[in-house]
């Protein structure tokens, strides 16, 4: 379940199967469904009158190669759910891809408490500055085997007044789980953001690239 939806994830046709053979599968089998598809298949059910949530990369790190040094404003986790949301509303303008997700700041409460995606990971960090939490890097044990699942960044974000911090938390992250001989970490990004090129500069490589939608 995922927002209280049935969800059918990472779907693939069978060998030998077409893509409007899977879709009209998809239409007379999964009304009222989240999908989670190929973006060939994405784009029959978005034709077919389904509703997109999101298009997406996954990507994932293999933790072979990581930060030796981390910026000592990066730190642990311990912000309380208020104070993170408030840096969390601040971090997305607009014209930013995820702009509409980051409405529901309430979401940050259930990540920590490990509501949705699942536990919470210690290797998640914070960075602080002046004082105050500017970022975060909230990490997950989404229920699975990496690379599509396991240790999993939930979110990453950051002040938009603290340039260059968001590459410093993933860092710090990244060397974090690494410390904690997880094997590995996953994560999505939306198409578009570019936060693309940071998780790519780090060592992140595309595993598939996929339009989830409703089937109204």
């Amino acid at each position: 379940m995922r927002d209280g939806q049935p969800i059918a994830d990472l779907l693939e046709p069978a060998q030998g199967v077409t893509v409007q053979e899977l879709r009209d599968a998809c239409l007379r089998e999964l009304r009222g469904w989240i999908v989670v598809a190929p973006v060939e298949l994405g784009h029959a059910l978005l034709d077919a009158g389904a509703k997109k949530r999101r298009h997406a990369r996954l990507m994932t790190h293999d933790l072979q190669a990581v930060p030796t040094e981390v910026d000592p404003r990066v730190v642990p986790l311990a912000a309380a759910p208020e104070e993170l949301e408030r840096v969390y509303r601040s971090a997305y303008r607009p014209d930013h891809p995820d702009f509409e997700m980051s409405k529901d700041s309430g979401a940050i409460g259930e990540l920590l408490r490990g509501e949705l995606v699942g536990p919470l990971l210690g290797a998640s960090r914070m960075a602080v500055s002046d004082g105050a939490v500017v970022g975060a890097a909230i990490l997950n044990d989404f229920p699975g085997e990496p690379p599509a699942a396991g240790p999993w960044l939930s979110e990453l974000f950051r002040d938009p007044r603290v340039p260059g911090i968001g590459r410093e938390l993933l860092r710090g992250a990244l060397a974090a789980v690494a410390a904690d001989g997880l094997p590995a970490l996953g994560l999505a990004v939306t198409v578009g953001n570019p936060a693309v090129g940071l998780y790519e500069d780090e060592g992140f490589r595309t595993l598939r690239e996929d339009i989830s939608v409703v089937l109204l």
